[in-house]
């Protein structure tokens, strides 16, 4: 387990899911699903998070060394967790949840850091070896003589029956592709903001929706409505200066009047 500096620094921290705190970006190397855990406390703006992730990908191609042995060669992936977004994101949730269950597991500490899962869960942290239970013995079942299979009777078919209807496979609603004048008002907000903060980050979703970040953190979130406008997300601009959402609410209606 890793604590990962604004400055660059990686620094190795104790085997603890009291790492895991809002002021953090915690980088676990688990050797044992050959997976990086990135997780990022809520108080983690936007350069502290590329940091950490930069930090993750050099530990992810290189690995860890200790002494001659190095830790992590065979890593295939990052999963990153974002604090702020379990409980709202399913997906989060769910890497969130096997995360948990890898720091809740008993483990034994080595040097440097470095620790061993115990095969025993109850033994967290104890160092101990775990005992093994006493297994009662069982008296072994009789096999019986299995029946004959009975041949099914033949299905005759009806001519006038309605034929079956298979049922409906949901499938997975994909985004529409925006047009030109959906792409134009995309555009606007991002300019919009863009008059308010120098470096920001775009991120746009499986679902179609966008998410805009700052060096602080999150300022919006939105998506096309139908008629070709813009919804924001009931979060957005909150934390942020009333003046900044009104100037950026003002640029768009300037910018949005071209299209008159």
């Amino acid at each position: 387990m890793f604590d990962s500096k604004t400055g660059g620094d990686t620094v190795p921290i104790q085997w603890s899911k009291d790492n895991l705190t809002s002021d953090k970006s915690i980088i676990i190397l688990d050797e044992t699903n050959q997976i990086i855990w990135l997780y990022h406390g809520t108080q983690q703006g936007l350069v502290a998070r590329r940091t950490a992730l930069r930090q993750a990908e050099s530990l992810k191609g290189h690995g860890y060394t200790i002494g001659k042995s190095i830790i992590g060669r065979d890593i295939r992936e990052i999963i990153e967790i974002d604090q702020r977004k379990i409980g709202r994101v399913p997906e989060t949730d769910e890497h969130n949840n096997k995360l948990q269950e890898l720091l809740s597991r008993g483990f034994r500490e080595l040097d440097n850091n470095v620790i061993t899962f115990s095969e025993t869960a109850s033994l967290i942290g104890t160092g101990a070896a775990p005992k093994a239970a006493a297994v009662p013995k069982v008296a072994p079942t009789p096999v019986k003589e299995p029946e004959p299979a009975k041949l099914p009777k033949p299905v005759v078919s009806n001519p006038t029956a309605e034929p079956v209807k298979s049922a409906a496979v949901p499938v997975e609603a994909q985004p529409v592709e925006e047009t030109p004048l959906e792409e134009a008002r995309i555009s606007f907000v991002i300019k919009a903001i863009l008059d308010q903060y120098d470096d920001i980050w775009i991120s746009k979703k499986k679902d179609g929706s966008y998410a805009v970040e700052m060096l602080d953190g999150p300022v919006c979130a939105f998506s096309m409505k139908e008629g070709g406008t813009i919804k924001f997300s009931a979060n957005s601009f909150s934390g942020i200066s009333a003046n900044i959402k009104t100037d950026v609410q003002k640029k768009y209606v300037d910018l949005s009047k071209l299209l008159k």
